[in-house]
Formats: C-alpha cells, structure tokens, sequence
C-alpha cells in the first residue's frame, strides 16, 4: 500500500509531538502529568520558563532545592541516559527532557556547542529542539537567525530545530514569527524536511490553540503547497481536544475547495487514527456515504501500520464487491512485508473466491525472497491461470539463482501446463544475472 502523503505527513507531526509530550511529562508530578499527558503531547512548543513556579509550589515544599547542574554536568548525565537505540523509550526520552530542563538561558551557548558534538542522530535531534525552544522563548529572532545558520548542514535535524523555534517564538509573538516567515519563505526551500515551510506547522499549531479565526485568516494567505503544511499544524493542535476538534472540522467544511477540504479532512483523520482509532471509525461512519470512501483509504492506511488486522477488516467493511481485489491486494502488499504468517493466515480465513486472487499474488510478491518454497506454495490457491502463472514465474526467477534443484522441482508442482512451465524456464535461461 503506497501510503498518501497526507497520512506521511501526519506520522511526522505526531512524531514530533511526542516528543514535545515527552518533555513536558518528564518533569510534572505523577498525577499532573497523569491528567495532562493528552494535552502535554499536542504541544509542540518546548518550553519550561511558565512551569517553573507551579512545578515547585506542586511539590514537596520541605524538600531541599536541587543543586544546580553545570552544562557539563547535564550532558554527562544525557549521555549516560540516552544510549544508542533507547530513544524509543518513552521513559528514556522523559528523563532526558527533564534533565534539559535544567538548563538556564545563560547556559544555552554552552549547550549548544555540546549538541553540535553529539554524534546519536535521534538524541542529538531531541537536544536541539529542547535548546533552541529555550532560547526561542527569550529571543525567537536571534534563536531563529543561529537555526537557519545550521539548519542546511544538518538534514531532518535542522528542519526540526527551526519549527522547535518557530513553535516557542509563535507562543510568545505570533505577529513577530508570521513576519519572519513572509519575509524568508523563499530563502530555503529545501523540500518539506528542508525548507521554511516546515516551520508552518508549528506557527499554525500555535494560531488554531489560541486565535483560530486568525489562523484561518492566514491560511488563505498562502500559496497551495504552503497551506499543506499549514493545514497539518492546524490539525496537530485539535488533535486531543473533542471540542477543537470538532470546531475546526466544522471550518474544514466550509472550505470553498472540495480538493483541500478532502485532503485537511483525511490529514486530521490519519492523526486522530494514530491516537484513538475507534473514535476516529466512529466518526467516519456517521458522514455521508458518498464521502466515506475516500475517509476510509486514509483510515486503513493508518491502521494498516499500527493494527493491521483491525484495518483490513476496516478496509473491508461496506466496501463494493469490485473494489476488494484490489483491497486485498493493498493489505497483502503491507502486511505480508512486516508479519507474512499473520497475514498469510488472516487472507486463508477470508474465502477461496477469485476476487482473492490480487491479494494471493501480492502475498506471493512479498514473501518471494526470504520464504520462496512457502510463496510457491501460495501459487496454488490462485484460482486465475494466468496470474498464477505470473506469480510462479516471480517465485522461480528468485528462487532459481539460490537453490536450481528446489526451484525446478517446485515449478513442475505449481499447477501450470507444461508449455507455461518451459516458458518460465526459457525465460530464466535468457534473462541477464544481476
């Protein structure tokens, strides 16, 4: 299943603010950060200076404060903390962002030169949002000017580093940050991981939570592929509020273009999948059939990354008896590639029909290389001659160059004529070894 661009750009964001949700709960106490984590993630803005006081009257007034940490210090301690792979702990990433959280304004320099010499990617992206969303706070202009100095050498991080900027300047001066992207929109256009367009979906983030009226307004500002971006910070900001949520479908629906009222639509609904996927299905039912199709190519995208089996039958569901082979097709081709024994079982469960034969060649396609004994197999179930000549030749063409003796034995059991069976061989005699 080749994903939409909107569902990619979606993951980006969510990814992003769970980092953003990481740091806010490493350093609340156990029942606020309980209460917030759904409003903590949604926030991408990075900032510690207006929880300084209420964290330390919400705490043990008769603790001792702790001592202050030099830049060394903290670094030594992340380092410690932040080994390679272990990122993808949620636990680990609240420990570090605590421990960032410990840096004063006058110790950002310092911290920025030890980020510079991180060598982790994932880490070394971590400590640049948190650094420079500190400093944005203070200076948005002058951490936003350092970002775009060392944002061309340093890929996604430099990308994620100005929208850390530009999401703690949008809380503090939103005029301010809009000016700067109008004046330097062209300056960088480096793609959507590279260019000032990035930085759209955290300053449209920040406007939705706090002006939306003033965030639509700027919207119709911006040239088409501006407003993608824009659109996806918009979406990010209602993501775990029902209230905003619904607002902000609501001024979706009044969109005049029925193209990008389909593409904010799906983008808001690839995020809220991600988080909360029965309500995200709920909702899709209750819109009128006419639009549901498209909604729910979007939703099985999705699901087809985080439940596979629970998207397919998503998938599945209503759907018209001429669209299901190329369905089955769509959730073979994505989950055979990560669990081809659970997919491979779930497909054997659906029926024996031909309108499975796209999905069994698929299955076929994904499993060829590392299981071909077990793809040659599947041939067998296909019930159209000619697709299962398509997928035995596939299966052979792979197969032949690892094990000839298998290959040919398995080919003359993979019920094709033997006209069909010498074409296949013919075609591998012929055919140049990569």
């Amino acid at each position: 299943m080749k994903a939409n661009p909107s569902v990619l750009l979606a993951g980006l964001v969510l990814w992003i603010a769970t980092l953003a949700g990481a740091y806010q709960l490493g350093h609340l106490p156990p029942a606020q950060a309980s209460a917030n984590a759904p409003a903590a993630t949604a926030n991408l803005r990075l900032s510690s200076s207006t929880r300084a006081g209420t964290d330390g009257t919400s705490r043990d007034h008769t603790r001792a404060p702790d001592k202050q940490m030099t830049v060394k210090q903290v670094f030594a301690q992340l380092k410690a903390t932040m080994r390679p792979g272990s990122m993808q702990n949620p636990m680990v990433m609240m420990r570090a962002m605590a421990l960032l959280d410990k840096l004063r304004p006058e110790d950002l320099p310092e911290a920025l030169a030890e980020a510079e010499a991180m060598k982790d990617p994932q880490g070394k992206m971590m400590v640049y949002m948190a650094v420079m969303g500190k400093w944005a706070e203070q200076d948005g202009a002058a951490a936003m000017k350092y970002a775009e100095e060392h944002a061309k050498d340093l890929g996604t991080t430099g990308a994620i580093m100005k929208m850390s900027v530009a999401a703690a300047w949008a809380e503090s001066d939103p005029n301010a940050v809009w000016e700067w992207y109008k004046s330097n929109k062209d300056n960088d256009s480096g793609g959507m991981l590279g260019g000032n367009q990035m930085v759209l979906m955290s300053v449209f983030s920040s406007l939705m939570a706090n002006d939306p009226d003033t965030a639509f307004k700027r919207l119709d500002e911006l040239d088409p592929q501006a407003r993608t971006m824009a659109l996806a910070g918009m979406t990010q900001s209602a993501l775990f509020d029902d209230t905003k949520r619904q607002a902000l479908l609501s001024r979706i629906d009044a969109m005049p273009d029925g193209a990008e009222r389909t593409q904010a639509r799906q983008m808001l609904l690839s995020q809220w999948a991600m988080l909360a996927p029965d309500e995200a299905t709920a909702w899709i039912g209750q819109q009128p059939a006419a639009e549901q199709k498209e909604l729910r190519d979007s939703m099985g995208a999705v699901l087809m990354m985080t439940d596979p089996k629970k998207g397919a039958a998503f998938m599945l569901e209503g759907a018209a008896a001429e669209d299901k082979p190329k369905i089955y097709s769509s959730v073979m081709s994505t989950w055979a590639r990560t669990s081809p024994d659970a997919a491979s079982a779930w497909l054997a469960g659906q029926g024996n029909g031909p309108e499975m034969d796209q999905g069994r060649l698929a299955l076929v396609n994904a499993i060829s290389d590392k299981n071909p004994s077990g793809a040659m197999n599947h041939t067998l179930e296909i019930t159209d001659a000619n697709l299962r000549f398509t997928a035995a030749n596939t299966v052979y063409q792979k197969w032949q160059a690892k094990d000839a003796a298998a290959a040919n034995q398995a080919l003359d059991k993979a019920g094709l004529t033997a006209e069909q069976v010498q074409q296949i061989r013919s075609s591998q005699q012929t055919t140049p070894r990569q």
